[in-house]
């Protein structure tokens, strides 16, 4: 027992110490896969004894795995480049692309390796074999194979978990791979543009010269007539546009519209109304008006913890989830259900009084699907709201006047209506101060007011990740209201901070930001005849507008 024991304690170190120097090799962050597969097949196999060690990679069509690295421990030599193709070992590939391991204790009568015996495992001595699925999130990217020869060998947990281990850093050498990559060209196209630009700089500079030195030779009579006629073309130009993409948002804005009010309806036609499906399976379900409030409970809880978890944490909250489920006499197949729509061991045990019982399993389906709409209804929405907004910034950054005469604001209820979208933000983990003072009514566009504090407000919602406090202050100084929008984010970076009002800039992952909305803040602000200032540190950062209280004479 204590040999046991001491040899597990030992090949246990041995991995650990195999993982450390894997994990911080330099080829790992600069993404060289050759070096990582011949770093790792050759500390497994002289470290933990295994003959042979290999690193085999699909290729682009996943239909050919192509072998990077193999190292064989008796010769104290790698090799390379031997080719499986999937139309010789179809079954074989099957499985390697629907399970995260093949551990063949016995490959020669193991279905899910016999189709090699003849090309691969008798050639080689092999008599055990353990395949490590290696994946890119959903990417299926290869393999990653410990081969023992001429002995038997059992496959131990600790074994595929190390083997998974390692597959996860192969895996993130093959992301930092492609990364730089796309920055070595992103580099490489700023080089050209660069390049472009200097030589349109140059081109521009001789035109002008060109141009002066004609225009000087022109009668002034000629030079009024060019430039009154070349503003008539570019008004029409602007103005047609402006039609053009008016008309486009609000042919946009129709659809919006009905997915909106389609996802609302049936929102409330599947959870909210008395008559609702799920108001009707809930009360046959559970008649007990306390365990349908624990139900409640239990789904509110289920909505703020849809996350998406994956690798160890996935396999070991599987693990538990599936002993709750036998222990409930429920297929363990149901724990991929229940991970999906945010259940742990912690949210079972806390609602025993409503999980329990021969009802279980229906309610946890019940549960489930519930989840699993919410989920689908809530993308739904943000993806309306998204393209509301985008339609709208676009519609004002190509024609920007909505209306052609200021009226009288009430700033407090302009803010409010703004602050009003987005209190489902200041329910959660959002501490909203507001300090307004006595203001008058001021002279301006409603509108566009509106959009100013939108994007003010939740780009400081976003800059705090909808989390820490947020202070809205408004007063009044001589003839200006000054309206100030601060934030606990992180502040925005100094060598930035000179750029954050040019049009398309912007500092948020692609998908989340056009970069246009503080251009359109400053544009806004500029036509209300007012000021846009900003300061901004680590903890604190605030934006203030100020707005004149009559913008006419």
């Amino acid at each position: 027992m204590m040999d046991s024991l001491k040899l597990e304690l030992n090949r246990a170190r041995i991995q650990q110490t195999i993982l450390a120097k894997v994990s911080s090799h330099p080829s790992a962050r600069s993404g060289d896969i050759q070096t990582i597969s011949q770093l790792i097949t050759k500390s497994v196999a002289e470290g933990l004894e295994i003959e042979r060690v290999g690193v085999w990679l699909f290729n682009d069509s996943k239909n050919e795995l192509v072998n990077v690295d193999t190292y064989i421990r008796s010769a104290g030599i790698h090799s390379s480049g031997a080719i499986l193709k999937e139309n010789e070992f179809r079954e074989e590939f099957h499985y390697l692309v629907n399970e995260k391991f093949v551990d063949a204790n016995d490959p020669y009568t193991d279905p899910r390796t016999k189709g090699f015996i003849d090309s691969y495992l008798i050639p080689n001595g092999i008599t055990a074999m353990l395949d490590g699925v290696i994946r890119m999130g959903e990417e299926l990217i290869g393999t990653l194979c410990f081969e023992h020869v001429n002995k038997k060998h059992m496959w131990l947990e600790d074994e595929i978990i190390f083997c998974s281990q390692l597959g996860d850093q192969i895996s993130l050498t093959i992301s930092n791979q492609r990364k730089n990559k796309i920055n070595d060209e992103l580099i490489a196209r700023e080089n050209e543009l660069k390049e472009l630009n200097e030589s349109l700089e140059r081109l521009v500079e001789e035109r002008t010269k060109k141009l002066k030195l004609a225009n000087d030779e022109l009668e002034m009579t000629i030079t009024s007539l060019k430039k009154a006629q070349n503003q008539l073309v570019l008004s029409e130009k602007l103005a047609s546009l402006g039609q053009l993409v008016a008309g486009i948002a609000h042919e946009i804005n129709n659809p919006i519209a009905a997915i909106q009010s389609s996802t609302e309806n049936l929102k409330e036609f599947l959870f909210e109304s008395e008559l609702s499906i799920f108001q009707k399976e809930l009360k046959e379900l559970l008649p007990d008006l306390t365990l349908q409030k624990r139900f409640l409970e239990l789904i509110q809880i289920l909505r703020t913890r849809i996350e998406i978890i994956s690798g160890r944490d996935r396999m070991n909250r599987r693990k538990r989830l599936e002993v709750w489920l036998q222990t409930n006499g429920i297929p363990d197949t149901f724990a991929y259900h229940l991970i999906d729509a945010g259940f742990d061991l912690d949210v079972l045990e806390s609602f025993r009084d409503l999980l329990c019982g021969e009802r279980l399993e229906r309610i946890l389906t019940l549960l489930v699907e519930e989840i699993t709409v919410y989920q689908s209804l809530h993308i739904m929405l943000l993806a309306v709201e998204r393209a509301s907004k985008m339609t709208f910034a676009l519609k004002n950054f190509a024609r920007f006047e909505i209306s052609k005469n200021p009226i009288q604001v009430n700033l407090k209820e302009n803010i409010e209506t703004v602050l009003t979208l987005y209190q489902n933000q200041f329910k959660k983990n959002v501490k909203l101060v507001k300090e307004f003072g006595d203001v008058p009514f001021i002279e301006g566009y409603p509108e566009e007011l509106l959009h100013l504090w939108t994007n003010l407000i939740y780009n400081a919602l976003q800059a705090m990740s909808f989390q820490g406090k947020l202070i809205i202050q408004m007063k009044l100084e001589g003839d200006t209201v000054f309206v100030s929008v601060e934030d606990s984010g992180p502040g925005i970076p100094l060598e930035i901070q000179n750029r954050i009002f040019e049009p398309f800039f912007t500092t948020k992952p692609l998908g989340e930001g056009s970069g246009l909305g503080l251009d359109i803040s400053r544009k806004i602000v500029e036509r209300h005849l007012g000021s846009i200032q900003f300061v901004s540190k680590p903890g604190k950062t605030i934006f203030t507008i100020g707005l004149p209280v009559r913008i006419t004479n």
